[in-house]
């Protein structure tokens, strides 16, 4: 395997940071940061961009883009680093002193995948935060393991002879064996594996254009005079794909005339495409990316949003300030919402696991279990159910997750339906245009898998009955 550059560009809007870093010391550097940063979004349940929030703005752009690639890459990896720690060090990972982790684990990744940082630095760092969090003895065996792997710097020198085929290709390729084995079941080898290989690599940073501010074609031409480098996204009409500079701190940015979302987020909330005067609730509408996609696709939809969480909701109302929209926006929860009056379409993003966005979020695989996909499938069923009623007869009922499993898509579906028989898959047949036609995969149903450049999503389109 190829190694690769690590980029600087920043890769996408964070959440509020819930740790704070360190304070600096003349011994703090990017490694030591990326090791800190790695280890806190391990041990909660934070996602690794609130951390990263806290550590970024203490070194230069350069850094910045080193400190993001080493914990990214090093929780995208985290399976088969271990794999190969135990190997190198000829005892089990779980026999390893826990301080040792993420110095190890951070220093293996450039090691194996990055060849602009010398092999000498890499090891030397990681002994000198061992010496910090251990004893002598630790910092000798991360020497010694260290300097094993620097002299056979490639996967391809650590292979994994497990002899169960499912738990071997989930070792090489990083991810938790439940999730391949459900993967290989359901969507063959050959795309599991362009799946899984899919995750591994780092996602562009997309944006959204509003067909009401000039298009995707006049806020391309603003970027690419700031310097930055863009192309059409494929899957939306006015979606931009961003190869090289940060559009969050061009001038377009600050006059609201982009939003920063996947392309296949964007393409998702379009099914079917919003018409004129169209009245829509979106029921869990925080951050705000399906009512700015259907509102970029048509400025002259009748928008009402609602979210339950206070803190959600704060961000959504920023987005709503910067972006210069002024929609009403509801405390409320899809589950019970308050609302008398029905909507010709109500949005509803579930509850879900997320595993269609693991090349973005790969902290996800370590922390997702059976238990929480049926948990989150019970949630999302209730949603669904509070939020039927307010669709008007003849309207629409649209259920989004960025998750590709059945329980949490289909099946909820499935059950929902069977309890509403007012409600029927809307057949989207010519609704829809290329290369977004290829996603459907039944009535109503539409999934594109986590590939090329975008995110993992699963749709459902219901149509109410009009009497």
């Amino acid at each position: 395997m190829s190694k690769r550059h690590f980029a600087p560009p920043p890769q996408a809007q964070t959440d509020a940071g819930r740790g704070r870093a360190p304070r600096r010391t003349p011994q703090d550097n990017v490694r030591a940061a990326a090791a800190w940063v790695l280890e806190r979004t391990l041990q909660s349940l934070a996602p690794a961009d609130s951390f990263l929030e806290s550590a970024l703005p203490r070194f230069d752009e350069r850094d910045q883009g080193l400190l993001r690639e080493l914990v990214m890459g090093s929780l995208r990896w985290l399976r088969r680093l271990d794999h190969i720690i135990a190997v190198a060090s000829n005892r089990s990972f779980s026999q390893i002193e826990a301080p040792l982790h993420a110095p190890l684990r951070v220093a293996i990744y450039q090691l194996l995948f990055l060849d602009r940082v010398p092999a000498h630095a890499a090891v030397h760092e990681a002994v000198e935060q061992a010496h910090q969090v251990t004893h002598r003895g630790g910092a000798s065996f991360v020497n010694g393991v260290l300097r094993r792997i620097a002299r056979a710097p490639r996967l391809e020198d650590w292979p994994v002879e497990d002899t169960d085929p499912v738990r071997r290709l989930a070792i090489e390729k990083s991810h938790p064996d439940f999730l391949v084995a459900r993967w290989l079941e359901r969507f063959g080898t050959a795309r599991t594996l362009d799946l899984l290989d899919a995750n591994n690599r780092a996602k562009p940073m997309q944006v959204l254009a509003f067909r009401d501010r000039g298009g995707r074609e006049l806020l391309a031409e603003a970027l690419i005079d700031e310097g930055l480098e863009v192309e059409p996204a494929v899957l939306s009409p006015l979606g931009l794909i961003v190869r090289r500079g940060n559009p969050l701190t061009s001038a377009a940015f600050r006059r609201g005339e982009l939003y920063v979302q996947d392309e296949a987020s964007q393409a998702a909330a379009l099914l079917p495409p919003p018409l004129p005067g169209e009245t829509i609730l979106d029921a869990a509408a925080a951050p705000g990316g399906k009512s700015f996609s259907l509102l970029a696709a048509e400025p002259r939809v009748r928008l009402t949003l609602a979210d339950v969480s206070l803190g959600r909701a704060r961000a959504l109302r920023a987005n709503l300030r910067r972006l210069r929209r002024p929609l009403p926006l509801a405390m409320a929860d899809a589950g019970a919402p308050p609302f008398r009056r029905p909507f010709d379409r109500v949005v509803l993003d579930l509850p879900c696991t997320g595993t269609g966005t693991l090349r973005r979020h790969p902290e996800i695989k370590w922390r997702i279990s059976e238990e929480e996909i049926g948990r989150l499938s019970r949630q999302a069923l209730r949603l669904l159910e509070g939020a039927a009623p307010l669709v008007a007869p003849g309207g629409r009922l649209v259920a989004i997750t960025c998750s590709l499993e059945r329980e949490e898509n289909e099946d909820v579906v499935a059950r929902f339906l069977a309890t509403h028989p007012e409600y029927a898959p809307l057949p989207l047949a010519g609704l829809l245009e290329k290369p977004v036609a290829a996603g459907v995969t039944g009535p109503g149903a539409w999934r594109i898998l986590t590939g090329a450049d975008h995110d993992g999503f699963s749709v459902h389109v219901l149509a109410k009955a009009r009497i």
